[in-house]
């Protein structure tokens, strides 16, 4: 089986090869810090793969992406084309159900079910297509890669989507590999699997290090570069500022706030956002999310790098900036962060749960 070649991206068009595909690709293309409810986007056919989707690119327009995520629809009782493809993604379900069956040229196929808060990967390069198996409801879920790289590095449609490589090391048709089963190393506070059947039933972990009452739990998917996070926080209660390369999408499960976005020596930025929004800081900038709602705070964070195989420095994001670290510690923040933060609450008729402070400026 292959997919048909159907791309070849320009040389000296002033585009990256992954823009150009975008433009083939003729579906809508949201490219912003912040998106509103995801859940409700309008998507389009989708010629490649069949149902219906939208593109979204987050994070500053000047910075060429390292990740794209997309919203995808697929019809009652309609399915996806197959597929395989040379870059890793990650797959949230937003609502519905269905199910999904992945095979490698020549071997045996096999098919898990899902549902909404459902999420899982596809091992590298393996064949797989989706499936709303339900007759009266429409499925949408979430997607997030890291197709940005792989294009442009490549900048070849047949690699991307029609590369015969079997990465068996990764996954080579084990008969439980679907079935939920997964490895917890609680001393980074990981789950490593490759299906969960509803983020709801994980097992967090205390993240203090971040904010007071904070808890996480970090998701290795299919022995990827590609990883996740689900960080909840209290009612009133705020996490530390930090700072890291481009491409992590968050999406807020649960809950309403704003996020304080600056680059070292910049002033404050501020935006909002509610349930199912999404946003993504830029390289570098410092970033502080704010729970103003009268329940805890969820969200569920895509990112291009992890902790299986690190390609960077994972644990100075957690060391103070007084350190050499990425992470500003409370006692180091600009005091109208706090200030701020204490109005928004009294707005909203929550209370401040924060400890209390001596700054350090």
């Amino acid at each position: 089986m292959q997919q048909e070649r159907a791309f070849e991206p320009k040389p000296y068009e002033g585009k990256t090869s992954f823009d150009q595909f975008l433009d083939w690709e003729e579906l809508p293309v949201t490219k912003n810090f912040v998106v509103g409810d995801i859940r409700k986007l309008e998507v389009a056919p989708w010629r490649r793969r069949g149902g219906l989707a939208h593109y979204i690119i987050l994070g500053h327009p000047k910075e060429p992406p390292n990740s794209a995520a997309y919203v995808c629809e697929i019809p009652p009782g309609q399915s996806l084309k197959p597929q395989k493809q040379m870059f890793e993604e990650m797959i949230y379900v937003l609502k519905g159900r269905g199910a999904t069956t992945v095979w490698l040229e020549g071997g045996k196929k096999q098919t898990f079910e899902w549902q909404e808060r459902s999420m899982f990967s596809v091992p590298l390069n393996a064949w797989h297509q989706h499936f709303n198996g339900q007759g009266g409801e429409t499925v949408r879920y979430i997607g997030y890669t890291n197709m940005p790289m792989v294009f442009n590095i490549y900048h070849n449609y047949d690699f991307v989507f029609n590369n015969s490589y079997q990465f068996l090391d990764r996954y080579h048709g084990e008969e439980d590999y679907f079935s939920g089963k997964g490895v917890a190393v609680d001393a980074r506070r990981v789950w490593d699997t490759s299906f969960i059947a509803d983020i709801e039933k994980l097992n967090f972990h205390d993240w203090t290090r971040k904010g007071p009452g904070a808890t996480n739990v970090e998701l290795e998917f299919c022995d990827n570069i590609i990883s996740a996070h689900i960080t909840r926080s209290p009612v009133g209660a705020y996490k530390k500022a930090h700072r890291h390369g481009l491409g992590a999408d968050i999406l807020v499960i649960e809950g309403k706030g704003y996020s304080l976005m600056w680059l070292e020596g910049t002033p404050l930025e501020r935006y909002d956002w509610g349930e199912f929004s999404m946003f993504s800081p830029p390289h570098m900038w410092f970033h502080q999310h704010f729970n103003t709602a009268k329940e805890p705070l969820k969200m569920l964070a895509f990112k291009p790098f992890g902790q299986k195989y690190q390609v960077m420095d994972y644990d100075r994001l957690f060391e103070s900036t007084k350190g050499g670290g990425h992470l500003i510690e409370l006692e180091d923040e600009d005091p109208k962060v706090r200030q701020m933060f204490q109005e928004e609450l009294v707005k909203e008729g929550v209370p401040f749960n924060m400890p209390p402070v001596k700054y350090r400026r």
